[in-house]
């Protein structure tokens, strides 16, 4: 049975893989295990030491004038949402959270899951601003920076955001946030109402009424508005 490791600290979660290393030992990075079955997960035997990101759990930064934070790959997404909501601000990330919503921002990041938010803001990988990694041996890398014009490095938060760990182990990450929408507006063709069973705030629906199309051309008989006609359902975020 693989041995487990719950290291609190960077250093900690450094020398534990450089000593894994050292010795020749296979290891697993988990998070909160919510999707630990995705992908191509190891069989039982794989690995001899079994490193959880559990202790990695705080805010490490919120700046909440430049929607701004860094945050370590332990917190459980959730509990970073409710400490960015009560400044009005929000990730614009809503992947499946495991069945008790204990999903790991670093979980999230290194399996790339996104939901319909993913269609206005991008995927996580795009969220992204700098991050603080660590690799097999122990060596500890960072790149990018706070801020969303920055240049500094080889942009290492992209490769791994969707590694499966299987490039090393996401230890923090700075990203973007936005703002959160107070309240649903109107559009200017027709009503916007709230989309049923839509996972996030501010997720709304625009249905807009098309004016009817004239008749198609080389087609005989053709109805008037029976191309083009009904209704346009777009989706946007507010």
């Amino acid at each position: 049975m693989a041995h487990q490791l719950q290291p609190t600290s960077l250093h900690e979660a450094a020398s534990a893989l450089a000593e894994a290393s050292a010795a020749g030992q296979a290891v697993r990075i988990l998070g909160a295990g919510t999707k630990a079955q995705w992908g191509a997960p190891a069989a039982a035997g794989a690995f001899d030491l079994e490193l959880c990101t559990g202790g990695l759990d705080r805010i490490v930064e919120h700046n909440a004038g430049d929607l701004t934070a860094v945050l370590e790959a332990g917190l459980p997404l959730a509990s970073a949402q409710r400490t960015f909501a009560a400044a009005g601000q929000r990730l614009a990330l809503d992947p499946w959270e495991g069945a008790a919503g204990k999903a790991t921002v670093g979980g999230v990041l290194a399996t790339g899951d996104s939901g319909p938010l993913r269609h206005r803001y991008g995927a996580p990988r795009d969220l992204v601003l700098g991050m603080t990694v660590l690799l097999s041996d122990g060596t500890v890398a960072s790149s990018g920076g706070k801020v969303i014009k920055n240049v500094a490095g080889y942009d290492l938060a992209k490769l791994f955001c969707g590694s499966f760990g299987t490039l090393g182990l996401i230890a923090s990450v700075s990203g973007g946030e936005h703002r959160r929408s107070g309240r649903a507006g109107r559009g200017r063709a027709g009503a916007v109402r709230r989309a049923a069973g839509a996972r996030a705030p501010g997720f709304l629906v625009e249905i807009r009424p098309r004016a009817p199309a004239g008749p198609m051309r080389g087609c005989p008989g053709a109805r008037p508005g029976a191309a083009g006609g009904g209704t346009d359902g777009r989706l946007q975020a507010g």
